[in-house]
């Protein structure tokens, strides 16, 4: 009877013995951490970095130069005051625009960037969402600043609005 027995066991050990090969491979152990991201990827994060770049590369980024972001109020005379740059008081209720990395908003309105067509230092063009309330809608704006008279102009592209909007910096 002992053969017997060995052929019965025969099986029960080598799946036991694959169960340890299994425990012991490297995808039972410890999970490795993640690799660093590579310097690439690590700099199309930076917007820094991103406005330094050109041509198409720089479109795939689909963030505002640094020049643009901040707080900007839509005047034709003087650099705005800090009075003047509150977006909820009086007189000042969609006058001022804020812009972030990926979206602009004015008091209620406002868009999240979709898709970029054109982006250079100073200068992006792209499609936004600018969904109100539940009515959907995207708008084509080119956003441009002049750092000579210091403003950003905002010219909307889309055939029942197109617009043309100066801002001018609000103080920090």
């Amino acid at each position: 009877m002992p053969p017997i027995r060995a052929v019965l066991l025969a099986p029960l050990l080598m799946i036991a013995g694959c169960d340890q090969d299994r425990d012991e491979s490297p995808e039972a152990g410890p999970v490795p951490s993640p690799a660093a991201p590579s310097e690439a990827v690590a700099d199309t994060a930076k917007p820094e970095a991103a406005d330094k770049e050109a041509g198409s590369a720089a479109l795939s980024v689909a963030t505002f130069p640094n020049a643009m972001r901040g707080k900007w109020r839509e005047t034709d005379g003087p650099a705005p005051t800090a009075a003047q740059c509150d977006g909820t008081a009086g007189g000042n209720i969609g006058k001022v625009m804020e812009v972030r990395e990926k979206r602009f908003s004015i008091f209620e309105t406002g868009g999240t960037m979709l898709d970029v067509s054109q982006r250079e230092d100073g200068l992006i063009r792209a499609q936004f969402d600018t969904t109100y309330a539940d009515t959907p809608t995207r708008d084509e704006l080119t956003f441009s600043v002049d750092p000579v008279a210091l403003t950003l102009t905002v010219t909307n592209h889309d055939a029942g609005e197109q617009r043309t909007t100066a801002y001018k910096r609000c103080p920090a």
